[in-house]
């Protein structure tokens, strides 16, 4: 029990050690570390993850006139975890920034001013769109991009991909999943054909409704009573893999570009986002009432 003390009031002091008005805990990073891990280590984290670079410049955003140091420990359940000494009042000076999820939805988001969640399922969603792929392929290119063929085929997913996302939303509820999460993330996407625009294999989604015995009339009325949005609440990796696929395929078949790393990807729409549209994104109100509280 004494170390447990110790540890706990570690964190509540970790502020002083990095000469900063608050420690953000995020997901993301290069690996994924238990409570007891963060508690009794401070250097078990990783300090630069896609996740920081999002959550820092929401931070910059809403509070200007603070400082902060930012951590990625890998598993939202560990957040969760440490969360939960926050709320109780075990530990202060210290933000737990998350993914949403289906936490709204499900009403299971937790309830303190210093636990921050993102506006979509994950930070990929409040970011990617096709404002944010056609900005890239400029910054890229240089040039002007074929915007319709863009709009298009970005449009064609969100359309495509909506029973899908459905199905995960339901099946989240009942603690199960639609979509991979670990790996084989873009089973459902044809993208093996470089000539060809990225889209979704229709009959590959049709059959794992299938497989997962879902009644797809129970399943789209769940869908459309709880609104949920395909943008919004697509598994987040999923999204952000699929706008990197559409961009490494424009830049290889109109400009014969080698192909661009995800992780590079990933730091470009970022800034992008930031840099054109927070300032009239409807996400800006989202985290502006959270700060505010």
């Amino acid at each position: 029990m004494e170390v447990f003390r110790r540890t706990r009031s570690g964190i509540s002091n970790l502020f002083h050690f990095y000469n900063v008005d608050y420690v953000v805990y995020l997901e993301g990073g290069k690996k994924s570390y238990s409570k007891d891990d963060v508690l009794n280590d401070r250097n078990n984290h990783t300090a630069d993850s896609e996740d920081i670079s999002f959550w820092s410049k929401i931070f910059e955003k809403n509070q200007k006139e603070k400082k902060f140091k930012y951590k990625s420990i890998g598993s939202k359940n560990t957040l969760k975890d440490i969360a939960d000494d926050l709320i109780k009042g075990n530990i202060a000076n210290i933000y737990i920034a998350m993914d949403n999820e289906f936490d709204e939805i499900l009403n299971k988001r937790l309830s303190h001013p210093n636990i921050i969640y993102t506006y979509g399922y994950s930070y990929e969603n409040d970011i990617w769109n096709s404002t944010t792929i056609l900005d890239i392929l400029k910054e890229l290119t240089s040039t002007d991009i074929d915007e319709s063929y863009i709009t298009i085929g970005f449009n064609n997913f969100l359309k495509d991909i909506k029973k899908g996302v459905f199905s995960d939303a339901y099946l989240f509820k009942k603690n199960s999943s639609f979509f991979e999460r670990k790996s084989g993330i873009l089973f459902c996407i044809n993208c093996n054909n470089s000539d060809v625009f990225p889209n979704v294999k229709k009959n590959v989604i049709e059959d794992r409704i299938l497989s997962k015995s879902l009644n797809i009339n129970t399943v789209r009325a769940y869908g459309y009573k709880q609104k949920i949005d395909t943008l919004k609440h697509c598994f987040g990796h999923l999204l952000a893999d699929f706008c990197c696929l559409i961009i490494n395929h424009y830049i290889r078949s109109k400009h014969k570009f080698s192909s661009i790393s995800k992780e590079i990807i990933y730091r470009l729409a970022i800034n992008r986002f930031f840099t054109v549209q927070y300032d009239t994104c409807i996400h800006k109100n989202h985290y502006e009432t959270q700060f505010s509280r």
